[in-house]
């Protein structure tokens, strides 16, 4: 009986092992992040999983406004001639299967948008088949600060990259050349380079810098470093051993293209450009007050001066009068003088 009952119980688990198995065969492995690849790298706080979903919203919902909704419906099959469908009959039916197999690989679906693993927290990134990721990401920046609408919860920052390398200076200044003779070559910018690194101490950051700004000054004379406000951002992103490039517009207007800062810093733009408003109906509303006082004081003052005028004049007299008086008083002494005589 304990004979039968093991190989009964070794038969379930043989049952459980083989189907665990097969959910592990057929489970769909993750994606990583490889060179070459472009797309969006998103940032958040925690909630990875959340900050996908609302990036693939985001995306989704504006690159159908710009480019128009993917079209799903299967490729029509055309009508196979009948000598191939001759041919066809005639072969064996492992060889056709061998085809339909190989073909079905060659026509993997291809999405406009998927997700793939950074290896760094907090960080994602969703590649693209778009040729200019960086047209989407400022029609979502622009109307983020246009509408002053936060339209996700966990998305930090939406950098658009536009070139995948290797975490080395030779295939980063590769890389970097075809991207800047798009953006430096026929009109002199200002620029600024931000360099981020994650998990890679390898790669030097001050002999990046420069090599890049080197590169970027031979391209025209006219390109010049400007820190505070330039009119192109060169990004790197430094991610273990992979380096993520793009050159962006309006990085310091677009709040170093953080969607949640565009939306808050806005409302406080708003609040405190109504507070100058208020401070500035203050100051006209106080110097037309202070006007009213300086004009009531000038009043009183020529008011007082009239007063003190008209007080002023009878004093002539007063003192005609008292100089006329020694003169009339001298007179009878005179008179008495003479008739004593």
């Amino acid at each position: 009986m304990d004979a039968t009952k093991q190989q009964h119980n070794k038969g379930k688990t043989d049952k459980r092992n083989y189907y665990a198995k097969a959910a592990d065969y057929h489970r769909k492995k993750p994606a990583y992040l490889e060179a070459g690849q472009r797309g969006f790298m998103v940032t958040c706080n925690m909630r990875e999983r959340d900050c996908t979903r609302d990036a693939f919203r985001l995306l989704n919902e504006y690159a159908d406004d710009l480019y128009g909704k993917v079209d799903e419906s299967p490729p029509k099959e055309q009508p196979a001639e009948e000598g191939a469908a001759e041919e066809d009959e005639e072969e064996d039916i492992s060889v056709q299967v061998q085809k339909q197999a190989e073909a079905a690989k060659s026509e993997k679906k291809k999405f406009r948008f998927e997700s793939v693993d950074t290896g760094a927290k907090n960080v994602c990134f969703i590649t693209t088949v778009l040729e200019d990721p960086t047209e989407l990401a400022l029609k979502i920046l622009r109307d983020a600060a246009e509408t002053k609408k936060q339209k996700s919860r966990y998305i930090l920052r939406l950098m658009p990259i536009e070139v995948v390398t290797k975490a080395n200076l030779k295939d980063i200044m590769d890389g970097a050349g075809k991207l800047f003779d798009r953006y430096f070559l026929k009109e002199p910018k200002t620029f600024a380079i931000i360099f981020n690194r994650r998990f890679n101490n390898g790669l030097d950051r001050e002999s990046t810098i420069n090599a890049l700004a080197e590169m970027i000054s031979a391209k025209n004379r006219g390109n010049k470093a400007n820190l505070k406000h330039p009119e192109l951002a060169v990004i790197v992103e430094v991610i273990k051993g992979l380096t993520l490039i793009s050159v962006v517009p309006q990085f310091s207007e677009l709040r170093k293209y953080n969607l949640m800062e565009i939306c808050t810093r806005k409302d406080e733009d708003a609040k405190s450009q109504e507070s100058i408003g208020a401070e500035k109906t203050e100051e006209q509303n106080g110097e037309e007050s202070e006007e009213k006082v300086v004009a009531e004081e000038g009043e009183e003052k020529e008011a007082a001066k009239g007063e003190e005028g008209s007080q002023k004049e009878p004093e002539p007299a007063a003192l005609a009068k008292d100089g006329q008086e020694p003169e009339d008083e001298a007179a009878p002494k005179e008179e008495e003088a003479k008739s004593e005589q």
